[in-house]
């Protein structure tokens, strides 16, 4: 059971993580990332968690947590609730965060795995509807300009390996490098598929453009606004990435900075 939740927690935050920071990334630069966060991975399997480690990975929650708040709050001013204060929004999203947090690991992997297999059901019936919407046309020369590299690849391999980091000192468990890599396959899956429906010019014209790609699903008259509903259920997997961040800090702080008691 710790293996299967391991492996969902691993495959929400990874996702969370692409398509919060990296989405607008190129392909190729998403799969350079990847590949340095592997190596990264491989090289630290067997790190031991020192005051310095500590500290460190403590640092960087807060960094990724704040820049979290920021890019959650616009996503769901932009998807979910256009007409509310953003102040507001951060408010909300942030108190329900640490409530989570506060509740410990346990109470957190509990909620994530019971999210986290109609998350997936609901992605499978998404991508499915959705083929009818590939254009063939689409796969064109302008595509080629996806096969770039910049430093943002270093940038998202560390993200990467802070993730695996933050598994293995909340769980001490070795996430194996072939279920790591089958989880680094989903948000490039995204990136492409969403490449092939809605063609380059479009899919960096909109801001998310893995929810618009969803308004492009009509079937039945129960079947449309599906956008509506994944707004709701990547918000979700993004509160999760959150929380599990203010997890580390919380955790990481109680454990470190407590008071020796005589």
């Amino acid at each position: 059971m710790k293996k299967i939740e391991i492996n969902i927690l691993n495959f929400i935050l990874i996702e969370s993580l692409i398509l919060l920071f990296f989405f607008k990334e190129s392909t190729l630069n998403i799969i350079i990332g990847s590949i340095i966060g592997l190596i990264l991975v491989f090289l630290l399997r067997n790190i031991k968690f020192n005051i310095i480690t500590k500290i460190s990975l403590l640092i960087i929650s807060i960094m990724i947590s704040l820049s979290s708040i920021y890019l959650i709050s616009d996503y769901i001013r932009e998807n979910i609730i256009r007409f509310y204060p953003e102040i507001i929004i951060i408010i909300i999203l942030v108190i329900l965060s640490i409530h989570l947090s506060i509740k410990g690991y346990h109470t957190f992997i509990k909620s994530l795995q019971l999210s986290g297999y109609l998350y997936l059901f609901l992605k499978i019936f998404s991508i499915i509807l959705s083929i009818p919407n590939i254009d063939i046309n689409n796969f064109n020369i302008k595509l080629l300009d996806e096969l770039q590299v910049n430093i943002n690849a270093l940038y998202i391999g560390l993200m990467m390996t802070y993730l695996y980091l933050g598994i293995k000192y909340l769980t001490d468990y070795k996430i194996k490098i072939k279920n790591y890599l089958n989880n680094l396959i989903n948000p490039i899956f995204i990136k492409v598929f969403s490449l092939v429906i809605l063609g380059r010019t479009l899919f960096y014209l909109y801001d998310y453009p893995y929810i618009n790609i969803l308004k492009r699903i009509k079937y039945l008259d129960f079947i449309e606004r599906m956008e509506g509903i994944f707004s709701l259920f990547y918000l979700i997997s993004f509160y999760f990435f959150l929380s599990f961040c203010l997890l580390l800090v919380f955790d990481i702080s109680k454990k470190t900075f407590k008071k020796k008691t005589i």
